[in-house]
């Protein structure tokens, strides 16, 4: 076997151009677990000696590669709801059997290991990896990487270098899905539940204002109904369609109700608003968003305070970085302005989602 590393306690900026010399060289890097290993290696050629190993065991190769968009790139068209699954997942600790929908010109270049797998029931199996230091080799090799999990003793001799990872860090023993077009199978969870499956299945959109009964109802409620329109749906499922939508505010009490002048106007527009029930913004609510739009800069503001690590995730609800006004205590002539800035917003929102 080759040089081992005694302790992941050394700097990734110290293991990182050994590994990746050694995989541009042609040789095998083995990530060390407590019971089991997963040996890497180049998916554009691979050894005899891996090739017979691999052979040997029946084992089967993922394909890690570096992003979403590199994992798209084997593929042929992808429906959105794959789209959408591809993009919860990974970066993580999920692999995806694509059993059909492959690409077969792409697929000739890679190692026959690779290619044997496409060629049997199995499919493709296709991983954007979580774990640190896979990402960063990933971003500096120009190639994608086979990753086949083996035994302790089934070590191949030529590795050119073992790595000890802690089970913590564990890249062995998956979540699966097998895809076949727009349909999805678990077949293996490792412990997480068909719930969480279904919440990292659809996308979350929250919309927050100051007290939940003006604004942000309104730009919520509204949103509903051009996403449905757009997706030719009723909005009780947009759901399946993907998408979840909800509203709280920043100073917000729980259960008031939708202002009269709001519940009014959104009427007019065939959007009922009678069963609106205030909430607070909370952190639960907050972290299971997929995206958060404020009606004012303020709002942002005063989230970030608290979240500085949600800044992707925030965003002024107007694409043009304005405030959206607070028709509060302004009559209707307010309201209506109000409603007129959330609905340009929206507009333009939901062209962004569904293109």
């Amino acid at each position: 076997m080759g040089e081992t590393d005694k302790s992941l306690q050394s700097d990734l900026g110290d293991l990182i151009p050994q590994i990746v010399e050694k995989l541009t060289s042609g040789q095998h890097v083995c990530l060390c677990f407590e019971s089991s290993c997963a040996l890497l290696t180049s998916a554009l050629a691979t050894s005899k000696a891996w090739d017979e190993s691999v052979g040997e065991q029946n084992k089967d190769c993922v394909l890690l590669v570096r992003d979403v968009a590199s994992a798209r790139d084997f593929l042929d068209e992808v429906s959105p709801v794959i789209k959408r699954l591809m993009g919860k997942c990974w970066p993580g600790q999920f692999r995806l059997v694509f059993c059909s929908g492959v690409d077969q010109s792409l697929i000739s270049h890679l190692a026959p290991c690779v290619q044997r797998s496409v060629q049997t029931v199995r499919g493709l199996s296709l991983c954007v990896p979580g774990l640190r230091i896979l990402q960063k080799v990933l971003e500096q090799v120009p190639f994608p990487l086979i990753q086949v999990e083996l035994d302790k003793n089934a070590l191949i001799a030529q590795t050119g270098l073992t790595i000890p990872v802690s089970t913590s860090q564990s890249t062995v023993n998956e979540a699966e899905i097998h895809i076949d077009g727009d349909r999805w199978k678990l077949v293996k969870s490792c412990g997480l539940t068909e719930a969480h499956f279904e919440r990292m299945m659809t996308s979350h959109y929250l919309f927050v204002c100051t007290g939940n009964t003006c604004r942000s109802p309104m730009a919520a409620a509204m949103f509903r109904q051009l996403l449905a329109r757009r997706l030719k749906c009723d909005e009780t499922s947009l759901g399946e369609h993907g998408f979840t939508v909800s509203s709280a505010g920043l100073a917000a009490g729980v259960g008031a109700p939708a202002s009269p002048e709001s519940v009014e106007i959104c009427r007019n527009d065939g959007v009922d608003l009678t069963h609106h029930s205030s909430q607070p913004l909370t952190e639960e609510l907050l972290l299971a968003a997929d995206k958060v739009f404020t009606m004012t800069f303020g709002h942002r503001e005063t989230i970030l305070s608290q979240y500085p690590e949600l800044e992707d995730r925030i965003e002024l609800l107007s694409r043009n970085g304005q405030d959206v006004s607070d028709p509060i205590g302004w009559g209707m002539a307010a309201y209506l302005q109000c409603h007129r800035e959330i609905f340009e917003s929206l507009q333009a929102l939901v062209d962004e989602l569904t293109n």
